[in-house]
């Protein structure tokens, strides 16, 4: 009876250990902001500020990703402050580590609200075994520079039929790095089209490129990779994005072919569609 006893004494000790961690995990996460159906990413607490990653989908991937910043004081969001970033990904390989970064933007206010911030990375490969992401977060609200740093996950995007990212080396040697962020949900017709355009000049620096051209030629490899009307080649805008059109005749799976020149019209990197070449080198894929 004795033995009975204490066995069930530890039972319940057992699950109201188990009950407690439990309601430790389930720590609820921080309300999105007020007026947006932003997910949270991750947050990191510096002292009495806390730092609070949103996106629209609550994930990254390999591409263009617009990520939101708010920054709290004393659970107050902070609208005075200014903020940088730098995402880095630190690689093993052979018992040995590699650093690289990414395209990324600067971080600016929204114009729907002076608290919440935003910017573009555009991360260059998946989270896995080989490597991991961090973000490294610059916070200065008038009283000295405060970095946070947070580990992110970014996960693949390309598959058989959708890819957003791709990356060539030019014919001047230059490696090229090509982020679509439009179309987000590609329909029939003509639809927008934006293209970040970056080159590696080291580890930590990939600039936008200025003042080229991007062809664009959507073409349907199911059915006799035919092409269709609406395509206009990328400019750059004043944004830095390159803006144009690309058309699809039909529902499924489309490839969109690139040739990157430079201003003077010499082609760097991509290839031109010919009957013996049905695909550049340089491409997007979307299905729908």
């Amino acid at each position: 009876m004795k033995l009975l006893t204490r066995s069930l004494l530890l039972l319940f000790a057992l699950a109201a250990f188990s009950s407690c961690k439990k309601e430790e995990a389930e720590e609820p996460a921080p309300p999105a902001p007020a007026g947006t159906d932003l997910q949270l990413l991750q947050s990191a607490t510096d002292g009495s500020y806390t730092l609070e990653l949103y996106s629209k989908t609550g994930q990254l991937r390999v591409g263009h990703n617009t990520i939101f910043v708010r920054l709290k004081h004393g659970g107050s969001a902070v609208s005075n402050a200014s903020l940088s970033w730098m995402p880095m990904m630190t690689m093993t390989m052979g018992g040995s580590t590699h650093q690289h970064s990414c395209p990324y933007s600067a971080i600016t206010s929204t114009s729907s609200d002076p608290s919440l911030f935003q910017g573009d990375v555009v991360f260059n490969m998946a989270s896995g075994p080989m490597g991991q992401w961090e973000m490294t977060v610059t916070h200065d609200t008038g009283s000295g520079p405060h970095e946070v740093v947070m580990s992110v996950n970014v996960l693949a995007s390309d598959s058989d039929f959708k890819k957003r990212y791709t990356s060539s080396i030019g014919t001047d040697g230059v490696t090229y790095l090509l982020a679509m962020v439009e179309p987000s949900n590609p329909d029939q017709g003509a639809n927008d089209m934006i293209v970040g355009l970056y080159k590696r000049v080291n580890d930590t620096e990939f600039p936008v490129v200025d003042g080229y051209i991007i062809r664009v030629d959507s073409r349907m490899p199911g059915m006799g990779n035919h092409t269709a009307p609406g395509n206009v080649d990328l400019t750059q805008g004043a944004d830095g994005f390159y803006h144009g059109q690309v058309g699809f005749s039909m529902t499924g799976y489309w490839k969109i072919n690139l040739i990157v020149e430079d201003g003077s019209g010499t082609a760097l990197c991509g290839e031109a569609i010919t009957e013996t070449n049905l695909e550049s080198s340089v491409h997007f894929k979307v299905s729908f």
